[in-house]
């Protein structure tokens, strides 16, 4: 395994054929089998090892991720800081910038004096790099378990793309400078995206919030009120209508018997001017002529004040009857009480 850093410090020098040389060499030499490891290097680490070695060696547009997911499996298995030379590299090449820091430091303190002169400076130089390059980035997102997807547009090429996650409390990252657009995924749902201009060494921070809604409380209904207006006969606005021509009906019975008492009193004034005028011997008696025109008008008015009031009391009495009334608070909703005076007619009630 030491021919990984055979292999990363000439893979800056000159240019990427001979970089990709430098990963052949280190295949061959780490397939050879002869470096001292601090941490014993299982066989399947190997294997995943070089199977991302020959990634890099291919034209496959997704070299560098294939490759990335490969050296990361090496290292979970056995981490030897040897390892994470090669994944500093594909981590910075995805611009996965705060992983690259993290592995060259390591690879350049587990080195410790394993690692040449030229070596370590040129990984040191790197990490000082990657350090004042980037931009310190804090995320937090809720729930916890959400991915941040980090996609920065550089000025060509496509879109490069990150997944980061899943979260478990706040989430620092280190964003190469320029224009990113960060957003959360979790359990299906994205929230909005965030817009970040991301300066060399600057520091920034968002919250995503990606909790379901709390359901509203179900709306009040109010309660269904009787629709006095649409049935007139029937329910409270038939009764209201029974009892107003009841009312009106009394009162035609009521000026019927005014006007019939009217018509006796002129009668019996009538009688008196007859016996007045014999009395007197007068041939004639206009005081009864009047007497009877004044009875006859009265009788005439008495009559169709009862042939009124009875119809409106026989409608009021069915109206009455077939809305319903069965007395009690309803019936009382509306109540007509006609009353008779001397030389005074009326109707009084509640509604």
């Amino acid at each position: 395994m030491n021919a990984l850093r055979s292999r990363t410090s000439r893979r800056m020098m000159t240019g990427r054929n001979n970089w990709l040389a430098g990963v052949l060499g280190a295949l061959l030499a780490a397939v050879s089998g002869t470096a001292r490891a601090d941490v014993p290097i299982s066989e399947n680490a190997s294997r995943h090892f070089k199977e991302g070695v020959r990634y890099l060696t291919t034209k496959d547009s997704n070299r560098f991720e294939k490759a990335h997911a490969q050296f990361r499996a090496a290292y979970a298995d056995s981490p030897s800081w040897k390892i994470l030379g090669n994944l500093g590299i594909v981590a910075e090449a995805l611009e996965r910038d705060g992983e690259a820091i993290e592995a060259y430091r390591g690879y350049v303190e587990g080195g410790a004096k394993d690692l040449s002169a030229s070596e370590r400076e040129q990984f040191t130089s790197d990490l000082n790099r990657l350090e004042l390059g980037s931009a310190r980035v804090t995320i937090k997102a809720e729930p916890e378990g959400a991915w941040i997807i980090d996609e920065r547009a550089p000025e060509d090429g496509k879109p490069i793309v990150n997944r980061y996650g899943p979260s478990a409390g706040p989430l620092e990252l280190r964003l190469r400078a320029g224009q990113h657009r960060l957003h959360a995924e979790h359990d299906g749902r994205a929230s909005a995206t965030w817009e970040l201009d991301a300066l060399p060494g600057g520091d920034a921070s968002h919250d995503f919030d990606l909790r379901p809604a709390s359901p509203r409380p179900p709306a009040a209904h109010p309660e269904p009120v009787e629709d006095r207006g649409s049935n007139v006969g029937s329910g409270s606005a038939g009764r209201i209508f029974g009892y107003t021509a009841l009312g009106l009906g009394a009162v035609g019975a009521g000026l019927g018997t005014y006007f019939l008492v009217q018509a006796y009193e002129r009668q019996h004034e009538g009688d008196a001017a007859v016996r007045a005028c014999r009395a007197q011997g007068a041939p004639t008696c206009p005081a009864n002529g009047q007497k009877t025109k004044e009875e006859t008008h009265a009788r005439v008015l008495s009559g169709v004040s009862f042939g009124i009031g009875g119809g409106l009391l026989a409608t009021g009495f069915l109206l009455v009857v077939y809305s319903g009334s069965s007395g009690g608070e309803e019936a009382d909703e509306a109540a007509l009480q006609p009353w008779v005076g001397p030389g005074q007619l009326g109707v009084a009630g509640t509604f």
